[in-house]
């Protein structure tokens, strides 16, 4: 009986003292050096910091304006062979774009650039109407 009770007293020991240092592991990790965890705010905007995390959303100021558009219609139609100046003009949300082709192209090449230009033009800017019109 004496034995039982030495080995039932010295498994609770153990634990007892498991128990300790996991506690005290626990308690010290929670004491870090708080003061050089700052948290970083972003500006107040009246969206609570919403245009300030997410700069290219619609409707922010210098993201999505005629110039920038403008801008990017010229550069999706620069590949397109045939076409030698591209004027482009914005009416609210529709837009006209008007190409000068070279003169030696015949018709059907000229329909055919029209048609690539207007889809070209309208998948890149789903949110104008889009209008293409070809001169020689």
């Amino acid at each position: 009986m004496q034995k039982n009770n030495s080995t039932h007293y010295n498994r609770q020991r153990i634990a007892f003292v498991m128990a300790a240092i996991a506690a005290i592991a626990v308690f010290a990790g929670g004491c870090g050096n708080q003061t050089s965890d700052h948290m970083k705010t972003y500006g107040h905007d009246g969206y609570m910091g919403y245009t300030n995390t997410n700069p290219n959303l619609p409707n922010r100021f210098g993201t999505l304006n005629y110039n920038v558009d403008g801008n990017l219609i010229e550069q999706v139609l620069k590949p397109i062979d045939g076409i030698e100046q591209t004027q482009v003009i914005f009416n609210g949300t529709t837009v006209h774009v008007n190409l000068n082709v070279n003169n030696k192209m015949s018709d059907s090449e000229v329909a055919k650039l029209r048609e690539k230009a207007q889809s070209v033009v309208q998948y890149n800017m789903p949110r104008y109407n889009v209008h293409v019109e070809v001169r020689r």
